[in-house]
């Protein structure tokens, strides 16, 4: 089978060639220079990422699963401690809250865009919580602002997971500015991914930007002096150099994601289908979701055709890890029924059209399978 006629879920096998000669350049003067943590890359580009965001610190760690245990443990929190997160998410948002033997408390989320519900956050507030994690999933930012209101008021800390929402804005602020503390993931998936795993913290405040950049490095105030414990949580130096590259990039990369995501939208509107998130100024989208009324049925028919797709989630977060809790949220539990990701291939058109057609081909001779429109 040819490359062109080979199906992949996302571009990462042709976006990263155009990096590759740059890469091994770059990857051959760290070499030379013999320095691979806390180097003059690593420095570089946290001021990048700063000036990028508009944020007054970042602090660059070992993952986006490390940056939300890092955030969470520079608030000093105790046992038990509540913290509010959306029960629609990865894992890492309840594992890091789990790992610290905090309590978490699931909120429910937003069918519009499977983002964390303010209404629900506002139920379940009391006097032990300490934070509130939104996750801003598939590149669509969680109502920010109005969470951030709601922490001021209550004394609360915002944490968001911003790990796959690198880029988008609202209201000409960039996302990762908004919080008190975002966590970022540059795994290799993500709008500005590495070559492997890499994170970042971002925030406004001093004292927690005193207190990051300890914990990343097991918690040293000076070489093998600790007052407490952290975690070996860095980024190297040729993982930054490729974040740099990739940077400048980033903004291009965008615009694309945006016209693929409105190409679906346009789609399915044609087909009078609904079921999936309407595209807004300032997303950064980096994936086309839709919920389906019989996913089974789909998935078997894209399998026979051998287009690749995801689930995106399969399980709310409280049925995870053996944990013994007994809630259901209404709209998590219909979107983790329903929902299903297509592939992402706005770079190879031909990739894109494919997917079109074969949809197209289900749509219009076998009914039912989607949400339509009644006219």
């Amino acid at each position: 089978m040819s490359k062109k006629n080979n199906m992949r879920f996302n571009d990462l096998d042709i976006y990263n060639k155009k990096f590759s000669k740059k890469f091994l350049y770059q990857s051959k003067k760290i070499l030379l220079k013999n320095k691979f943590i806390f180097s003059e890359e690593v420095q570089q580009l946290e001021r990048k990422l700063c000036k990028y965001t508009k944020s007054k610190y970042c602090i660059t760690t070992g993952s986006g699963t490390d940056s939300i245990t890092l955030a969470l443990m520079s608030l000093n929190l105790k046992k038990n401690d509540e913290i509010i997160i959306p029960s629609f998410s990865w894992l890492s948002v309840v594992e890091s809250v789990l790992l610290l033997k905090l309590k978490p408390i699931y909120a429910d989320i937003e069918i519009s865009s499977f983002n964390i519900d303010i209404n629900s956050i506002k139920k379940l507030i009391t006097k032990n919580t300490k934070a509130i994690i939104s996750t801003s999933l598939f590149g669509r930012p969680s109502k920010l602002i109005e969470i951030k209101k709601i922490c001021k008021k209550n004394n609360i800390t915002f944490i968001e997971d911003a790990a796959q929402n690198f880029g988008s804005i609202i209201k000409k602020k960039n996302c990762l500015s908004i919080a008190d503390i975002t966590c970022a993931s540059f795994f290799p998936s993500k709008n500005l991914g590495s070559f492997g795993d890499a994170g970042a913290i971002f925030t406004n405040k001093k004292n927690i930007y005193n207190i990051l950049i300890k914990l990343r490095n097991h918690g040293q105030s000076s070489y093998s002096i600790s007052k407490f414990v952290g975690l070996n949580s860095r980024i190297g130096s040729i993982q930054s150099s490729i974040l740099i590259l990739k940077l400048s990039f980033i903004r291009e990369k965008i615009i694309k994601q945006r016209r693929l995501y409105k190409s679906y939208e346009n789609f399915f509107n044609k087909k009078n289908i609904f079921g999936f998130p309407k595209l807004e100024y300032g997303q950064a989208v980096s994936h086309f979701n839709l919920l389906v009324k019989k996913r089974k049925i789909l998935i078997n028919y894209l399998k026979k055709n051998k287009i690749p797709f995801k689930i995106y989630y399969p399980k709310p977060l409280y049925t995870q890890f053996n944990q013994r809790i007994k809630i259901k949220h209404k709209i998590t539990e219909q979107v983790c029924n329903q929902i299903i990701s297509l592939p992402f291939n706005e770079l190879n058109s031909f990739r894109h059209k494919k997917v079109l057609n074969l949809l197209k081909i289900l749509i219009d001779n076998r009914r039912g399978i989607f949400f339509e429109k009644k006219n």
